[in-house]
């Protein structure tokens, strides 16, 4: 027999960093029957209890905590410097000034050992694979444990290391790419069967995944649960930006890019200023080209200036308008009542 999920509805929210979900956002989803996620790889230990604690306050349901796996192998000075020179130019025109001092992040084990203090019910795991007895350890506190896969390879790797659930993304999904072996190009639709061929663990659909005949084709090739986060993240109760919003709700399907010029590691999003002028560079790797333009795209955001901001989404946004977060729920839902 398969594990499953401790929820009513095989659906999941992305965890989604940077300033998209809240306690409210997350503890409504669950509330639902749902699975909400805080997107805790950003954090640091005292604001992810903070928010592990404010859901907790605003739900009994089951919820995930999502954290990075990171190998802090970054690249040389030089691209620091070369990079930077561009950067300053781009903070004139916002009229800002930054000093770069890399911020340091708690280890895995840190995030881990939070995650069992706070008794959170389920963990899961983007970028790479954390030490075997960490999971063991996650496993032995009654913590159900996810991985993030783009390859089938992965998706071995994350079976073999004695993980419960696989996340089986697609080229298509917005955001970061959550793999950790190499960067393929598979859409969902091609990778999910060979996932299912390759692994015993259940899979979570991700990339694409918009509504109730999304849902039903993952299903078909494979899928046991089902990942949104560009649906979700357009919803009134999200608190992306407007601009963010209204970009995703404008947008059709060849808006999106794949880069890895903004943070570091590759993402898709709404393309603009900022990816084309970076496109160019040999940029620091994540997390210091994160830290490097974060700035940049916070007071873009708060300027209401699409041009220097990161604005995330799949490809799969055209005719995707701004909704009410509970009528999402009701529509993908609809097909499991």
């Amino acid at each position: 027999m398969q594990m499953k999920l401790p929820i009513q509805f095989p659906i999941i929210q992305a965890p989604m960093a940077g300033g998209i979900t809240d306690a409210k956002f997350v503890s409504t989803i669950s509330n639902y029957g749902c699975l909400g996620a805080i997107a805790g790889g950003n954090l640091s230990i005292e604001a992810l209890q903070e928010e592990i604690q404010a859901v907790k306050q605003l739900t009994e349901k089951p919820f995930m905590v999502n954290l990075f796996v990171l190998d802090h192998h970054y690249k040389t000075i030089e691209q620091f410097e070369t990079v930077k020179t561009h950067l300053n130019e781009i903070e004139k025109e916002l009229g800002i000034q930054t000093t770069y001092e890399y911020q340091t992040y708690p280890t895995t084990e840190q995030y881990v050992e939070l995650c069992i203090q706070e008794a959170v019910p389920i963990v899961s795991f983007t970028f790479g694979l954390p030490d075997i007895q960490l999971i063991q350890r996650l496993k032995k506190n009654g913590i159900i444990t996810i991985g993030t896969a783009n390859s089938v390879e992965e998706a071995i790797r994350i079976e073999e290391a004695g993980m419960d659930f696989v996340v089986c993304q697609g080229y298509e999904a917005g955001g970061h790419r959550g793999g950790f072996l190499n960067q393929p190009s598979i859409g969902l639709f091609a990778l999910l069967p060979q996932v299912k061929q390759s692994v015993s663990i259940p899979i979570i659909a991700a990339g694409g995944i918009v509504d109730n005949k999304t849902i039903q084709a993952a299903n078909i090739l494979g899928a046991d649960y089902f990942q949104m986060g560009t649906r979700f993240l357009n919803t009134y109760e999200s608190i992306a930006s407007d601009i963010h919003k209204n970009a995703i709700s404008q947008a059709i399907e060849t808006a999106t890019v794949e880069t890895d010029k903004i943070t570091g590691k590759t993402a898709r999003g709404i393309r603009n200023d900022l990816i084309d002028q970076l496109k160019k560079y040999d940029v620091p790797n994540y997390p210091v080209m994160h830290q490097m333009t974060k700035p940049i795209r916070s007071t873009s955001k708060a300027q209401n200036n699409s041009n220097y901001m990161s604005m995330w989404a799949g490809q799969n946004i055209r005719h995707m308008k701004t909704m009410h977060l509970k009528d999402v729920l009701n529509l993908v839902t609809e097909s499991f009542k």
